[in-house]
C-alpha cells in the first residue's frame, strides 16, 4: 500500500543573516520563485524544497504550504525555519 500524496507550493523569500539571526524579507508585488511539488510525507517536502533552493543559489526562506489534503505528521514542527545558501559570519 503506497502513501497518498498531497499538492504543496514552495516559494522561496529573500532572507538574510543579521546579527546572528535569520531574517526573511516579505516584499510584496514582487514575482518570487515558487514551485509546485507532490510528496507524501514531510521528510520528502523537505527534500524537494532542499533541492530548489540549492538550484536557486540565492540565500532563502523556504514556505511551504499544502494545497490539497491534510499535512502530513510534523509538517509544522519541521517545516517553521527551512533557510537556504545563508553564510554564516566568521567567528560564529
Amino acid at each position: 500500500m503506497s502513501k497518498k500524496r498531497r499538492n504543496f507550493v514552495v516559494t522561496l523569500y529573500p532572507a538574510t543573516m543579521e546579527r546572528g539571526y535569520f531574517v526573511t524579507r516579505f516584499d510584496f508585488g514582487h514575482d518570487l520563485p515558487r514551485k509546485r511539488i507532490q510528496a507524501s510525507s514531510t521528510d520528502e517536502v523537505i527534500a524537494e524544497t532542499r533541492t530548489f533552493a540549492s538550484d536557486h543559489g540565492r540565500p532563502c526562506h523556504a514556505g511551504i504550504r499544502i494545497t490539497q489534503g491534510r499535512k502530513p505528521a510534523g509538517f509544522d514542527a519541521k517545516t517553521k525555519s527551512l533557510y537556504f545558501n545563508m553564510e554564516r559570519p566568521e567567528g560564529s
